[in-house]
């Protein structure tokens, strides 16, 4: 009986491109949806997000960072002999380190319905656009990441959780001055609690290092070869990369009118750009299937 009378509350029928237009059944009455929880602990959780309009969304940003740098040490107060030269040797000096941040991308939702009864369209697209933003800007980010040509400090064989992380946190210890930010799939998450690797602080999550961890829920797997998650076979790429910026516009949105079929069409849409600062490091990672021991 529930069922019959929630289908009585709404009828589908197609436009003529395909999209499907729901409108209420004559009769019925309009109520509002249940409310909604977004998920949290996504790359914006630990993102700097700055929100303005800018040049930055024709070609994107770049500067100079400090956060990669190496440098030497001196033991003792007079020089001893060492191969090839002295305790007193300086490294070799170092240039201007430069990020170049990818490139402007526009996330949008597009909704289509007849004129009669669509009640502020712009509104509605919004409400989407913020519902579906935080995992298209994920989908971006982890196919960016793959075009960095991350560190590979354990190569490609795949390892445990605990050996995986430690080995990207003492990575980052190496070759980054600040701490870290790691990205690993939404579906990790459960191991990595069990494990007891992470803690909430606030609206994000850190691992017991003080790393910022995002469980993205659009990150690819591999982002290399992107397909869908698979939890079942516990293999994941875990990466490591330095402070992430996303600078985004404002949202905006607009309508138009098709009178031939009465129909009309709201788009949503902001413009987004990412920067990593210069640390990327990823190590393949096993989970177990079922298991205690990670």
């Amino acid at each position: 009986m529930l069922l019959g009378s929630v289908t009585q509350l709404r009828a589908a029928s197609l436009d003529p491109s395909g999209d499907a237009m729901t409108i209420p059944v004559p009769g019925s009455v309009e109520v509002d949806p249940p409310p909604l929880e977004t998920y949290t602990y996504g790359l914006l959780s630990v993102a700097r997000v700055i929100t303005e309009d800018g040049r930055w969304q024709l070609d994107g940003v770049t500067y100079a960072t400090d956060a990669c740098a190496q440098g030497g040490h001196v033991i003792g107060s007079r020089p001893q002999p060492a191969p090839g030269g002295t305790s007193h040797d300086k490294p070799e000096a170092e240039g201007v380190t430069w990020v170049n941040g990818g490139g402007p991308f526009t996330v949008y939702t597009r909704l289509e319905c007849s004129t009669v009864g669509f009640a502020d369209p712009e509104g509605t697209a919004l409400r989407r656009l913020h519902l579906i933003e935080p995992r298209e800007v994920e989908r971006v980010f982890s196919l960016q990441i793959a075009d960095v040509d991350p560190r590979l400090p354990l190569g490609t064989e795949p390892v445990p959780l605990l050996t995986a992380l430690g080995a990207l946190e003492a990575d980052a210890a190496l070759h980054y001055a600040g701490r870290p930010t790691v990205h690993a799939p939404r579906w990790t998450q459960p191991h990595f609690a069990a494990a007891r690797q992470v803690t909430p602080n606030g609206p994000m999550m850190r691992t017991e290092l003080g790393s910022r961890i995002a469980f993205g829920g659009g990150y690819f797997d591999d982002p290399s070869e992107p397909a869908e998650p698979d939890p079942v076979s516990g293999r994941c790429w875990l990466i490591a990369t330095g402070t992430v910026t996303a600078r985004r516009s404002a949202p905006f949105a607009h309508q138009a009118v098709t009178p031939e079929t009465n129909t009309r069409i709201a788009i949503a849409e902001r413009t987004y750009a990412l920067d990593a600062d210069c640390y990327a490091a990823a190590v393949l990672l096993q989970l177990p299937s079922g298991s205690s021991e990670w």
